[in-house]
């Protein structure tokens, strides 16, 4: 069904009982395939071991300052996005890392806050883009 852009998760039950699937915008469809590469690690693909981001091999290294965590996710976002979201063009991705200090289950804990802005132009409408999206490290969580 080219053009037509659904949901993710898939939910297979309105497939089972041969309903239609409610369609999403083309940003929505794009947004949510950045996040998808984003929060995706390398070699988790079983069908394409490249998928998803690179950074991840170093999302536990405690000797990387904010400035090194910060071009990695760049420059990693960047590439996945560039090789495997052909619907934009002309794509910037800007990071944000800081510490931050979460209270779980009675605790304190300080973890690192990853704030990634993607911008570029959508190629089919020549519309802008924009994605941005909070999340913490060491290990994974969303904000």
């Amino acid at each position: 069904m080219k053009g037509k852009y659904y949901q993710i998760p898939i939910n297979f039950s309105r497939i089972l009982q041969k309903k239609d699937m409610p369609a999403i915008l083309l940003e929505n469809s794009i947004e949510q395939h950045i996040h998808l590469l984003i929060t995706t690690v390398l070699g988790e693909n079983k069908d394409d071991p490249h998928y998803g981001c690179e950074w991840w091999d170093t999302d536990f290294d405690i000797k990387a300052s904010n400035s090194e965590v910060k071009e990695q996710v760049e420059n990693a976002v960047k590439a996945a996005i560039t090789r495997y979201e052909k619907r934009i063009t002309q794509i910037k991705v800007a990071a944000a890392v800081n510490q931050e200090e979460l209270l779980l289950a009675d605790t304190r804990q300080m973890k690192k806050k990853i704030q990634v802005t993607v911008t570029g132009n959508i190629g089919k409408n020549n519309h802008p883009f924009q994605y941005c999206s909070c999340f913490f490290i060491s290990p994974l969580s969303y904000d």
